[in-house]
């Protein structure tokens, strides 16, 4: 008999875990489609704040902020070492190249926005 409980019990769990993976399944997708409208609404308000010259903007429900983030190139010093030893064939010199080229990376500032939330007490 205790088999039988036991086997019911893991019974339970087996579906209890398809279950809750549907539901997380499901979530993702809600949340896929809500990330993608504030994507959207985002630019749409960053091309309106930029276009009249704001850098925020205050509602009753908090405040949206115009700001700008500093973005680094990608790449990465080893990648380049390598590509350069195999162009140069000179080991050093692709170090001290790549050395110089990391230290003088270029950022990109990109425009972006960020809502503030009032706290409800």
């Amino acid at each position: 008999m205790s088999s039988d409980n036991s086997n019911q019990s893991i019974q339970a769990k087996f579906a209890e875990y398809l279950n809750l993976n549907s539901e997380l399944s499901n979530m993702r997708k809600q949340q896929k489609g809500i990330k993608n409208r504030a994507d959207a609404l985002e630019k749409q308000i960053k091309e309106y704040m930029t276009n009249h010259d704001m850098d925020s903007i205050s509602l009753k429900e908090g405040e949206i902020v115009l700001y700008s983030k500093k973005i680094s190139q990608t790449f990465k010093k080893e990648s380049i070492v390598e590509k350069l030893t195999e162009k140069l064939k000179d080991s050093q010199k692709a170090e001290e190249l790549a050395q110089s080229i990391v230290s003088n990376k270029k950022f990109l500032v990109e425009d972006k926005i960020k809502a503030v939330i009032k706290k409800r007490n």
